[in-house]
């Protein structure tokens, strides 16, 4: 039986355990914050308050930016929004903005930065018309009745990890984890991922929970939690760059489905209104992606030419991300076009979802039917992307 408790509970009790540090730099603190937001952020529409709040917003938004003006010229205006401050996961839509693949599409492409609403919430509503939103929190937000479909995926496999510090002799395997203390951020849906992996590893699945938000680094690296989970493309990468890399568990090897965990979204509102600007921008995003499969180095610079001020300090750690997302096939995949949807995936983690009761209705109720998973996502946009030329 897991057991939430404070932080302050367990903040001297592991002091001396193998693991325990200084703390991050002042580089790898900012860093750590960007991944950690972002899977927080997604993991947190599974709360029947996201959704709700959502909801009333849609009530005073409008259709979409595009009616709303024709941008600079003759093109054609159109809003993404970010989930968290820029990252990799964000590479293929500022190289698509930055080499001009958005004005060759006929479009003024407005990224809007992270606020206290999420992404997710805005292209609900229609103050956004494209933005970031992953597999599984789609699949939690439209049951929850969010007006959300996914158009284009980033990442074509989970880049998520249960991981403990590299030096922990005493933890070799998930099922080690069992009656340790768990970092996690108060969302149900990521503490199903690390029972999940525990019990797949021969595991009880007990363990303490220890409400994080943005300290789970400093937390784990100093011995006062145990585990917790990470981005593989980022966090980890930044762990190994600090010399302090983590001991990293996939939660595929041990029981849970896959899922293609970073994607883009918009609404059925915005598709129906605008179908001709959804497919360019689609296409345009794809060229951008397919470039940064290719040419990793130059993706990773022009995300810092396009962020200064976010990832100018971070220069190292941007290019291995990019070189990892490329080189490990995170972004393309041999199996279907850029972009296209995994449809197995989808229907095996929504079956996940389903059977750990995890989904609600818009009423904040349990569900009692899976949804038709089918209707959560479309390829169309992608059926015509052909990747950048060069």
């Amino acid at each position: 039986m897991r057991r939430n408790v404070s932080v302050q509970a367990v903040e001297n009790r592991s002091g001396s355990r193998s693991g325990s540090g200084s703390g991050p730099s002042a580089r790898s603190g900012a860093a750590t914050r960007i991944a950690r937001r972002a899977l927080l952020k997604t993991a947190l529409t599974t709360t029947a308050l996201t959704a709700a709040g959502a909801l009333a917003l849609s009530g005073c938004a409008t259709a979409g930016n595009a009616e709303e003006g024709a941008g600079s010229g003759d093109l054609t205006k159109v809003s993404f929004a970010l989930d968290w401050a820029p990252n990799t996961n964000h590479i293929g839509v500022y190289v698509a903005d930055e080499l001009g693949y958005f004005e060759d599409a006929g479009l003024e492409v407005e990224i809007l930065p992270y606020g206290s609403t999420g992404s997710t919430a805005l292209v609900s509503a229609g103050e956004a018309d494209f933005g970031i939103g992953g597999q599984s929190g789609v699949q939690v937000a439209r049951t929850a009745g969010l007006d959300l479909v996914s158009v284009y995926r980033v990442t074509q496999t989970d880049t998520g990890r249960l991981v403990v510090m590299g030096d922990r002799d005493d933890i070799e395997r998930p099922k080690d984890l069992d009656g340790m203390v768990y970092g996690g951020f108060g969302s149900p849906l990521l503490s199903a991922y690390a029972k999940t992996v525990i019990e797949g590893d021969g595991g009880a699945g007990e363990f303490e929970e220890v409400s994080l938000d943005t300290g789970a680094y400093e937390a784990l690296s100093q011995g006062r939690i145990d585990f917790t989970l990470s981005v593989v493309t980022w966090e980890d990468v930044e762990m190994r760059l600090d010399g302090h890399p983590y001991k990293a568990f996939r939660y595929q090897d041990f029981g849970l489905p896959e899922q293609q965990s970073t994607g883009i979204v918009s609404s059925d509102t915005y598709l129906e209104a605008h179908p001709d600007e959804a497919r360019t921008f689609v296409e345009a995003v794809a060229r951008g992606y397919e470039y940064a499969a290719k040419h990793p180095e130059k993706a990773a610079d022009l995300l810092i030419q396009a962020n200064p001020d976010e990832l100018g300090a971070a220069k190292e750690l941007v290019h291995e991300s990019a070189k990892l997302m490329a080189e490990d096939g995170y972004l393309v995949s041999s199996e279907r076009p850029i972009g296209a949807v995994d449809e197995k995936a989808w229907a095996e983690f929504g079956r996940f979802l389903f059977e750990q009761k995890l989904l609600v209705d818009k009423s904040g109720k349990p569900v009692s039917q899976e949804p038709d998973w089918s209707e959560y996502y479309t390829n169309e946009y992608t059926q015509g992307a052909t990747g950048e030329s060069s």
